[in-house]
């Protein structure tokens, strides 16, 4: 049977994040689907990983990409170009590494809410008192789409440099989605974000700076993105006066890694309870 969806990753030493994202859609999704992970030179050791905790999945596929020198947005961005020209199917999906999906059928749900007008829907952009992005418009986090009309709008996903109040403001990977819909007439669909830094009620409340999605009209916790996975959190650990060990060399950035596996080993198990659930 043709997939009806193809899921596209990119790998930078985040591999325990994409096996946790692979366990958690063969539980819940219910299309036939594909996954497609671009690995960007990761440390082979992470490669490894990856490459063996997928050969228990007959639907996804490893690719590497050797001799990779960029880094950060324009890494992720480039990989994003490429995974996006890959895809085939009727419908596509976009995932950070360590973002995944936790809601049963979640793909038959947001498809159901697309039409003509409104081909694309997915997580809401984080706010932050430093820059806000406009909430009205998903970003890449968790994104679902016509692939015919993303494909139509040829969007480049690499960060970019925009003139606004005759300044040069840095723009992330993926903003020209908001911009390149809009503009040819197009709306997307929002899952509200919230933030376990003040938001208690949700699944994550207990660990630092975790991403909870909820769709309107749904109760239940519909994405959550860990952030930040491939440095293990270290920069959203670094806010508040309880930061101040991590300031001491050696010592605190022992104790700053120990903290971000801790983290991310609880983030893993209680994702795999509430799929198990």
């Amino acid at each position: 049977m043709k997939e009806l969806i193809t899921i596209c990753v990119v790998n930078y030493n985040s591999s325990d994040f994409i096996l946790n994202i692979l366990y958690c859609l063969e539980k819940i999704t219910k299309n036939p689907y594909k996954v497609i992970i671009r690995d960007n030179n990761s440390k082979i050791k992470d490669y490894r990983n990856l490459e063996r905790g997928i050969k228990k999945y007959e639907n996804v596929s490893l690719y590497r990409v050797n001799n990779f020198d960029l880094i950060g947005s324009a890494a992720h961005g480039t990989a994003l170009n490429d995974l996006i020209e890959r895809i085939d199917s009727e419908f596509g999906v976009i995932l950070d590494a360590d973002c995944t999906l936790l809601y049963k059928n979640w793909d038959q749900v947001l498809i159901d809410k697309l039409t003509d007008k409104i081909p694309i829907i997915g997580t809401q952009p984080p706010y932050s008192k430093d820059f806000q992005k406009p909430m009205d418009f998903p970003v890449t986090y968790a994104l679902l789409f016509k692939t015919q009309t993303l494909h139509s709008l040829k969007i480049d996903f690499l960060p970019s440099l925009h003139l606004k109040n005759q300044e040069e403001g840095f723009k992330d990977t993926g903003s020209l989605l908001r911009e390149n819909y809009l503009k040819n007439g197009f709306q997307g669909i929002v899952l509200k974000y919230r933030s376990t830094r003040n938001y208690k009620e949700g699944p994550f409340r207990n660990l630092t700076g975790i991403a909870e999605y909820y769709l309107d009209g749904f109760e239940d916790i519909f994405v959550s993105h860990f952030g930040r996975g491939s440095s293990l959190g270290k920069a959203k650990y670094l806010k508040g006066w309880k930061s101040l060990i991590y300031q001491f060399p050696i010592f605190g950035q022992y104790l700053l890694k120990q903290k971000g596996i801790r983290e991310k080993k609880k983030w893993i198990k209680i994702c795999k309870t509430i799929i198990n659930n």
